[in-house]
């Protein structure tokens, strides 16, 4: 059996989570999952939180929101918010971690910090991006909690989502509403009103915020 890391537990704990479910997650079906006691995992992580907010940390880690030198603030948004929403998607109980009031904070923090470095980098002012990340965050948030519900009824995948429009013909108006609000195009629209909504904060700056080019 190879030696016990943080690194193994981690990974152990996320393919646990993947397939059991959050809820069934403790510490004794980790041990039961690496072949070891539960004590032996204590050595490494003090609490069950602990051992959850590092597989949120090595989670969000994977996300794709490094820098591109010379990207625009536009682009770098719908980058990072389509790598946030499908990543999530894919993986639903491991990015459900994130909601739970103890362990979520801490596990979050890098990623929000590199999120908000990254835009502060390219010159968007601090008064501005305030407002901006607000938006982004509730967006994100409810798009997400919504669409993996309407998916999961639908048992489609993480991505391409489609509605079937002619059977939805005999529903109510409102249930038409509802069940082609999640959609992949519909989350390109929401981006795309964001970034419209930050131009018009910013106004009348042209808003050339770009990640620095390497020098």
């Amino acid at each position: 059996m190879p030696d016990l890391t943080k690194k193994r537990i981690i990974d152990a704990a996320t393919a646990l989570i993947e397939r059991e479910g959050l809820s069934a997650f403790t510490m004794r079906s980790l041990g039961k999952e690496l072949g070891v006691s539960a004590m032996a995992i204590y050595g490494y992580f003090p609490s069950r939180e602990d051992v959850l907010r590092a597989v949120i940390t090595q989670f969000m880690a994977s996300l794709n929101t490094v820098p591109i030198p010379g990207e625009r603030w536009d682009d770098t948004l719908r980058r990072t918010m389509h790598s946030i929403m499908y990543t999530n998607l894919a993986h639903p109980e491991i990015a459900s971690i994130s909601v739970d009031p103890i362990v979520g904070e801490g596990g979050l923090e890098n990623h929000t910090e590199t999120i908000v470095n990254l835009h502060l980098a390219q010159g968007m002012p601090e008064e501005i991006l305030k407002p901006v990340w607000a938006m982004v965050d509730t967006y994100l948030t409810g798009f997400f909690a919504n669409a993996a519900t309407c998916r999961f009824k639908h048992t489609m995948p993480d991505h391409d989502y489609e509605v079937d429009m002619e059977a939805l013909k005999a529903e109510p108006a409102w249930k038409r509403v509802i069940a082609t609000s999640y959609t992949d195009e519909a989350f390109d629209r929401g981006i795309e009103m964001i970034i419209a909504a930050t131009r018009a904060l910013a106004a009348p700056d042209p808003c050339d915020w770009r990640t620095p080019t390497e020098s």
